[in-house]
């Protein structure tokens, strides 16, 4: 029998469930128009550049359609958004436990 050489499976990180209960709150739905996630989030970006930071993830939020028509709208998925909020606060946590001076031991 020979060893097939199988994809490593990267499942992202569970998001908080207090992140997504506050998204939906506030976006009252699951799917998000990408365009309002922009607005929200994103305002320092035009359109333009937020499709391309989207397609060459510098922004890594997944795009969810429902349709296969050119025209179809297009939605991020807020657990996928909370774990991109959530995973920036980690990131933002982890610099600066690192920039702070470490207290000295007497």
């Amino acid at each position: 029998m020979t060893a097939s050489v199988q994809r490593e499976l990267r499942l992202p990180i569970a998001p908080r469930s207090q992140t997504v209960d506050l998204l939906y709150r506030t976006l009252g739905d699951l799917l998000v128009p990408v365009e309002q996630v922009r607005e929200r989030y994103f305002s320092n970006l035009n359109q333009d550049n937020f499709t391309r930071a989207l397609t060459s993830g510098r922004v890594a939020l997944p795009i969810t359609t429902l349709d296969t028509s050119a025209k179809r709208p297009r939605f991020i998925d807020i657990r996928h958004l909370a774990i991109f909020i959530d995973t920036q606060a980690d990131a933002a946590d982890e610099e600066l436990t690192n920039t702070q001076p470490q207290p000295e031991e007497r």
